[in-house]
């Protein structure tokens, strides 16, 4: 009832915006109607007359991504229907809770420490990894007909506080072996504070060719983000007060960072196997066989089975991060200022080539004691360019440069009904990280319990000694510098799942022992404790349903030994709860709510020179409930949702940060559309 009346009071003062939305999904959403019928009644007359036969192909598409350097692809599915469609925020899509800046665009940290783990080689940029594509992140496609899928949501309006995103993601096949795919996503927040816009853009082009003997994925990314850092409220307690958010005073006005980087990558191999006469084949072998009118797919006479391959990855990436500083000099905010008051802006670039050589010999799934082997070397050499500890009159950066070579290998089964499992390592030989070890495994017993054949207990664990990153040893700019001599850090960490996928549960426990590790101290600066710390966590993720009614919880506990160098909330929640059903036997609809939640802990503060978050002792946040109520709708093709965010700000007298003196956006509405083309 609280949440009908925020609703309709919301309307009221939003009505002629909500008109052109509607306006707006109304137009959109016509021709979606139209064109997303069968071609069998779209045809005219002549077409379809009678005695004439028609060719239509089933859409079908096959997905998956690369791992191993390329040794393993990994099957994906294809989400269109309705269940996490309006989690459109990167920040949270796995996210159950996270330190935030509050607006789409700004940095984040994750507030479970086990999916802390970087996957991106700038250190600069790991607190905005989510909003980016990297190699790592992309998605393979094989499909009979082309796919194109366009993506709009919106929140406020364009004329004040506006925040939108539109993507596009296109993917046909020239030929059942060879595919090429275009995705674009941009999106462009003013933020509902002063100073807190935000620009993100990626574009990426990239194909995969899959035959028997020859594999090859390659591509190119461009990324780009600019926000302005206003430096969070002057005052908390102006959070609390009547004014408008834009009467809210913030310590900066005319700071901002901008990243670009740019990826050029691909991945080859070469097999080398034997053509076996089967009557039926494998769903993971060839793509589409067809015969030669192109109407029906026929069954092949036989499949390439793989003995051993010869693989080359090749990977350059190139990454720019400005920071510029245009404050009055009476600004106080940065409490260091060590090249001057007319130096305004940082810039740092960092440039990697790696290069990774591997053979792979296949297992026989067909032999129990059958298992695969891949050995690798590769090399990578490193340019970094950055301001040095005293700027010279001309303002000449630092260039410094190093390589590596390492060597791997690994041992793996992955067809077998009784267990699968797969070990790695991973050794640095040469150059600045030589000594650096990364050893890792994974065991699975499937299980059938409860008619689940799906079930499964995992074990994954992994021991690594990893060299310091070289901005956490050396950095110098305006406003933060240091200069360090840090240990290897050394950490075991052990994870225990049990998944049931019929009955969507998934519970689990994570373990972890590190020593020397690494931290950013309450100045900001990479510091390393010599003492050890352990943490450890449990969670459950489980869906529960009554005929149309659906819970689904999220529950995560942590503990660290010495809360002095981590700082972790011991108990995150996320919780939605929704009804389904269906109209006029065509619209399938949700009604829900999702809340999201932490107990108060001192999270970590944010640094805007750096953009880095770093320890701090002051200020406890969480013990708010983040909720946001929903209505999401398919129609064949096309989703909605209708989304009403944080209305706990409009009932709930407490702050809500989740990142010191930097507030979570107020109640606000947004919807969002999606629509999916298959030919």
């Amino acid at each position: 009832m609280l949440f009908l009346v925020l609703f309709s009071n919301y309307l009221v003062r939003m009505r002629k915006q909500i008109n052109k939305y509607l306006l707006f999904v109304i137009i959109a959403f016509l021709p979606v109607l139209v064109f997303s019928q069968r071609p069998s009644e779209l045809m005219n007359d002549e077409e379809s007359q009678p005695g004439k036969p028609q060719k239509e192909i089933k859409p079908e598409i096959k997905l998956w991504q690369l791992s191993g350097y390329g040794a393993f692809q990994d099957s994906s599915k294809l989400d269109t229907m309705l269940k996490d469609f309006r989690l459109y925020h990167p920040v949270y899509k796995n996210s159950i809770t996270a330190t935030y800046l509050g607006n789409y665009g700004l940095p984040y940290l994750d507030n479970n420490f086990f999916e802390r783990k970087p996957g991106i080689d700038f250190f600069f940029l790991r607190t905005r990894e989510a909003y980016l594509l990297t190699p790592s992140k992309l998605k393979y496609y094989n499909t009979r007909t082309p796919y194109t899928v366009l993506d709009y949501s919106q929140s406020e309006n364009k004329s004040r506080k506006s925040e939108a995103r539109f993507n596009v993601l296109h993917t046909q096949n020239v030929n059942p072996y060879l595919n090429l795919t275009f995705r674009y996503d941009q999106a462009r927040s003013d933020g509902q504070y002063n100073y807190q816009d935000s620009k993100n853009n990626l574009v990426s082009l990239y194909s995969n060719y899959n035959k028997d003997e020859l594999k090859i994925h390659a591509g190119f990314i461009a990324n780009s983000i600019q926000n302005s850092e206003n430096g969070g409220l002057e005052a908390d307690s102006l959070l609390l007060s009547d004014r408008e958010t834009e009467y809210l005073n913030v310590n900066l006005n005319s700071t901002r960072s901008k990243f670009t980087n740019t990826y050029f990558f691909a991945t080859g191999e070469y097999r080398f196997g034997r053509h076996i006469k089967v009557d039926t084949i494998p769903a993971s072998e060839e793509p589409f066989p067809e015969d030669e009118e192109g109407a029906a797919p026929v069954p092949p006479s036989e499949i390439f089975k793989p003995i051993v391959g010869l693989m080359y990855s090749v990977e350059y990436q190139r990454h720019y991060k400005q920071f510029t500083d245009e404050e009055d000099t009476t600004n106080t905010f940065f409490p260091n200022t060590y090249f001057g008051d007319d130096y305004v802006k940082d810039s740092i670039r960092f440039n990697k080539i790696s290069n990774v050589f591997q053979i792979k010999q296949y297992e026989n799934p067909d032999r129990k004691t059958s298992f695969g082997k891949r050995a690798f070397i590769g090399q990578e050499f490193v340019k970094v360019t950055h301001p040095g500890p005293i700027p010279d009159v001309y303002n000449r950066p630092q260039v410094s440069k190093y390589s590596n070579v390492y060597l791997g290998g690994g041992i793996f089964r992955q067809t077998g009904n009784f267990w699968q499992w797969n070990a790695e390592g991973k050794f640095y030989v040469v150059g600045r990280n030589i000594g650096q070890t990364e050893i890792s495994g994974i065991i699975s017993k499937p299980l059938r319990l409860f008619n689940d054949s799906l079930a499964a207990f995992k074990v994954r664990g992994a021991i690594e000694n990893t060299v310091p990153d070289y901005f956490q040893e050396e950095f110098y700019s305006n406003h933060s510098k240091w200069d360090n001599n840090l240990d290897m850090e050394q950490s075991m960490t052990i994870e225990g799942s049990f998944e049931m996928p019929k009955r969507r549960l998934k519970l689990g426990a994570n373990y972890a022992l590190i020593n020397n590790y690494i931290y950013n101290d309450t100045l900001g600066i990479p510091a390393q404790t010599n003492e050890e710390l352990l943490v450890v966590a449990a969670y459950i993720d489980k869906d529960f349903s009554a005929r149309n009614l659906h819970l689904r919880t999220r529950l995560l506990y942590q503990k660290v030994s010495n809360e002095k160098y981590i700082h972790l909330p011991d108990f995150s929640a996320f919780v939605s709860a929704y009804y389904q059903f269906v109209i006029s036997k065509v619209l399938y609809t949700q009604l829900g709510v999702d809340t999201r939640y932490y107990t108060s802990f001192y999270s970590d503060a944010y640094d805007p020179s750096t953009g880095l978050f770093y320890l701090q002792n002051e200020k406890k946040t969480g013990n708010f409930p983040y909720i946001d109520a929903y209505a999401t709708l398919r129609l064949k093709r096309t989703r909605f949702f209708f989304k009403m965010i944080n209305i706990g700000t409009s009932f709930i007298e407490r702050e809500y940060f989740t990142t010191p003196h930097y507030p979570m956006n107020r109640m606000t509405f947004r919807f969002g559309v999606a629509w999916s083309f298959y030919d």
